[in-house]
């Protein structure tokens, strides 16, 4: 007998259309970039053997209008999760380049995390904004896998990218981004949180 999938992920197709990828796409090149800071164990710090991929800060409104459509999108991901989940945290907006990856991880509500800030995630929530490939079409990538795995049953799970979509899923399970071996991957990522 099959064993039933134990990795649930909601997944929505063009949370964002075509056009508002590219758009995004750039101003994410435009905005100013610093490494991601990797937390954990402190209020974050760039640790590149552990988390490689540039952040950048865009203008404060295209923030809060991708902001808003996340928010927008709450009511379905507390039904789907069937977790009261009441705040989005600022989205990230992520670049990365060829030889860019992010080790398997956690995201919160495990007690693998140490920090009081992450305590309160329970729904993380990855964007694509462009396209993944096996070719080396100058608008894609290769590589730069986002995968998952449950770490009690063995399950693994691979999501291809695919620009204009939401992957939301419980933040203690563990994923990756995998190293960029062509191209660019550009990606927006953020956490929902219940109230303490």
């Amino acid at each position: 007998m099959a064993r039933a999938d134990t990795i649930d992920l909601h997944v929505v197709k063009n949370f964002f259309d075509v056009s508002t990828c590219r758009h995004l796409i750039e101003e994410i090149r435009r905005g100013e970039h610093n490494s991601a800071l990797t937390y954990g164990k402190s209020d974050g710090s760039v640790d590149e053997r552990t988390r490689k991929v540039k952040c950048a800060t865009l203008d404060s409104q295209i923030v809060d209008q991708v902001a808003a459509q996340l928010r927008e999108h709450l009511t379905s991901l507390r039904e789907y999760f069937d977790i009261p989940v009441e705040t989005i945290e600022e989205p990230q907006f992520l670049w990365y380049r060829p030889g860019d990856f992010f080790v398997a991880h956690q995201d919160g509500n495990t007690k693998l995390i140490q920090l009081e800030s992450d305590r309160l995630r329970r729904i993380s929530l990855t964007i694509f904004l462009n396209d993944q490939a096996n070719d080396e079409s100058p608008k894609s990538y290769s590589g730069g896998a986002l995968v998952f795995t449950d770490l009690f049953s063995g399950d693994r799970r691979e999501m291809p990218g695919e620009a204009g979509k939401l992957v939301a899923f419980r933040s203690e399970l563990t994923h990756e981004v995998t190293p960029i071996k062509h191209g660019e991957r550009f990606a927006i990522v953020t956490w929902c949180r219940i109230v303490g």
